[in-house]
Parts: C-alpha cells; structure tokens; sequence
C-alpha cells in the first residue's frame, strides 16, 4: 500500500453487524501518521488481505484491507478492524467505563456493589456469573478501580476468542525457540503482563481443559511456566473471572476441572438480568441517551411513551441490547433531529422503522457490498463470518427483490 493514498477506517465487529449498531467510519483517515503503539503490541501490518494482531489491552483484532473499485486516489482502500473477542466494544463505549457513571437502584445490585466494596482490599478471587449482557466486564472493571491494585495492570482474556493451538502461549508466554514462527527472544504472556494487577478471565467456561491445570497453578502456588520453559516464575494478580454457563453442571460432565472451579468460586455474584431489576432500565436508558446525543451532537429525550415501551420490553440481550437500541434509534433519527425548529425533544418512534426491518436492510446492504467487493460468494462468506449457504441464499433473494423494484 502506498503512502500517498487516504484510506477509510471502519472500526466495528463485522461479525456482530446485524445485531449491533456500533460501529464508527472516518473516511480520508491517514493510517500510516497514526500511532499505534499506543495500542497495539506492534504495528498492524496494512498490505491486502488480514491480519490479526493483539491490543495493549490483551484483546485480539483482525486487519482486513480491501482495495476499493474506485478510481479516485482519496480512498483507494477500505480497512476493517475486527474484534475478535465476540463481543463489540469501542475505546469510549461505556461498556468498558467504570460503574460510577452506572445507576444503581435495584437491591440486588446494591448488594453486589457492597460485596464489592468489602472485598476491595484483599485478593480473593471473584466469579462473575450472570446472562450475556448484564455487565460482567464493566463490573470487573469496576472491582479493579476500587480494588487495592487499582495502579496496576487490568488484562483481559477473552477465553472464547483465542483458538485453542494459541490460548496457552497468549496466556503464559514462549520462550525463545518454543515453536515454528515464534519470536527470536520469546514472548511475554498476558498472566506475566498483569503482574501486581488484575488478570479478567472473561468466558471462562470456554478454557480448554487442557490449560485449566496450568491456571489452577497459578491460582494455587502463584507461578507458572511459559511454553517451552523449564523454570517457574513468581506472578502476583489477582483473578477475576466471568460466564454465561452452567460450571457445576460442566464440572459434572467432566468438561471443567473440579478443583479449579472451587478456586475460582471463592466470591461468586450473580448479575440479575436487567428484565429484574426494571427500576434501573429508564436510568439506563436516559445515561445512554445522554452519551449518544453527546456523541452525535444532537438533543434527544425519552418521551413518557417511550418510557413505556422501554420498560415492557423482555430485554433478553441485557444492557447491550438496551443500549445497542437506544443507540440505533438516535442515528436513525438523526437529520430529523438535527433540524428540529421548535427545540422540542426527539420522541423515540416518530417514523422510526421496526428494529427488525432496520437489521434486515443493513444486513441485505452488508451482504450485497460485500458480494460485489469479491465477486464470490465463498470470499464474501469468509469475510462476514457466516456460511457460504447463507449468504448464496440472501444474495439471491436480495437480487430478486431490486429487479421487482427496478
């Protein structure tokens, strides 16, 4: 790729696309003047095609430079920047901000917070557990900003993200010489790198088996070995863990060590789903308003019907869902707000398309694009992380749709 070409930056999960309205484009965004040591181990590589590397922050993303078919040099390539932690979280999403900012209304989370406060000074080791959504990596955050060790590293671990050939180099290092296409000096682990800190084991349920014996090393005797090493090394951290799963049915099944999962559930807290613990949806709500009307430069409000409708909703996906929502309906609305003369407040369903033909459309433009990008079904398929049977099927459908309405 040449210097002299300006190049538009996505930044988003493609993988999450139809379920999430997060992602950010800044279009003419000069990559090779921005400095990404700042959050990367080293420096993405940017030619055509992928390639994952790792943030400061312990979590995976994938590169995919795409030349665009166009003729104009002002942006001649498109680079997607994928997470690959299964989950999307933007640099200032509140997902990853502390709790101080989170209202706090049910008794159940009252609770919790006044655990979290007493335990703030030792190094017990916490449990998070609880559906997808209800908070478990902003409350880690949170246990780590009170916590004694609140200067230190917090390194996160995405269980489920990291493939198995390469959870257990990711988490304990190599040594030089450990394996083909190794670093010459070896590696440092993410165990290693949250020394004095805390170390936020997120999905823990999806460790294989086989590392669990090393974790519960370090959780016993506080040392470890890296791959290819022969002397054990000191860590002080702290472990916190989270999962969506059932670990004393795994424990069970004999698919989770026992011994490891009494190590770990030394302070468990379950996080209630957010449909009970209703009296925090409209606080939440009107927090997430606030950030994206901040973020958009527009003035919105919830109407009281609003209110209404957001309190009956089941809310199976948490507070993600909550906030993914109330996010997409502020960009959807955001001309008509933008130019509204009489200063009223935005109200949410004002010609406001159903949520689902709203995902419908942009998954149908996602997909076509991504078509015509690659020309086959297979690349687009291998891009967007779904089946080639899939998008074959919505391609054709797609099609057929424009020429009934050409």
């Amino acid at each position: 790729m040449d210097e002299q070409h300006r190049i538009a930056l996505i930044k988003g999960d493609i993988s999450k696309v139809f379920s999430s309205s997060s992602f950010s484009l800044a279009s003419g965004t000069h990559l090779f003047q921005i400095d990404w040591s700042q959050v990367l181990d080293e420096p993405p590589s940017l030619s055509k095609g992928s390639h994952a590397t790792r943030l400061r922050s312990g979590e995976w993303v994938l590169f995919l430079t795409i030349e665009l078919p166009v003729s104009s040099p002002e942006l001649a390539y498109m680079i997607l920047v994928c997470r690959l932690d299964g989950e999307f979280q933007m640099e200032e999403d509140l997902q990853s901000s502390s709790l101080d900012e989170m209202p706090v209304k049910s008794d159940s989370m009252k609770k919790i917070m006044d655990i979290i406060h007493r335990i703030s000074e030792v190094d017990s080791t916490v449990l998070l557990l609880g559906e997808t959504g209800v908070g478990k990596t902003r409350l880690a955050r949170y246990i780590h900003e009170v916590s004694s060790r609140s200067k230190q590293p917090f390194m996160v671990v995405n269980c489920g993200a990291i493939p198995d050939s390469l959870i257990e180099s990711e988490l304990f290092g190599y040594e030089s010489g450990a394996f083909t296409g190794g670093r010459s000096k070896g590696k440092k682990g993410l165990i290693e790198s949250a020394d004095g800190g805390i170390l936020f084991l997120d999905e823990i349920a999806e460790l294989p088996y086989s590392i669990q014996s090393k974790l519960l090393e370090v959780l016993q005797e506080h040392t470890f070995r890296k791959v290819g090493g022969t002397k054990s090394m000191k860590v002080d951290i702290r472990i916190i863990a989270a999962t969506n799963k059932d670990l004393q049915k795994m424990v069970q099944e004999k698919m989770f060590r026992e011994d490891l999962y009494y190590r770990l559930h030394v302070v468990p807290l379950t996080i209630p789903p957010l449909r009970e613990r209703k009296e925090e949806i409209i606080p939440l709500a009107e927090l997430f308003v606030r950030k994206f009307n901040q973020k958009y430069g527009l003035r919105f409000a919830l109407s009281s019907n609003a209110k209404d409708r957001l309190l009956a909703n089941p809310w199976r996906g948490n507070i993600r869902e909550l906030e993914n929502t109330i996010e997409r309906m502020v960009v959807t609305q955001s001309e008509e707000m933008s130019h509204r003369e009489d200063g009223r407040p935005f109200e949410m369903g004002e010609q406001l398309p159903p949520l689902k033909e709203a995902k419908r459309q942009l998954e149908k433009e996602l997909i076509l694009r991504a078509y015509e990008l690659y020309g086959t079904t297979y690349k687009a398929a291998e891009v967007l992380q779904v089946d080639q049977s899939t998008i074959a099927k919505k391609v054709k459908q797609y099609r057929e749709e424009e020429g009934q309405q050409s």
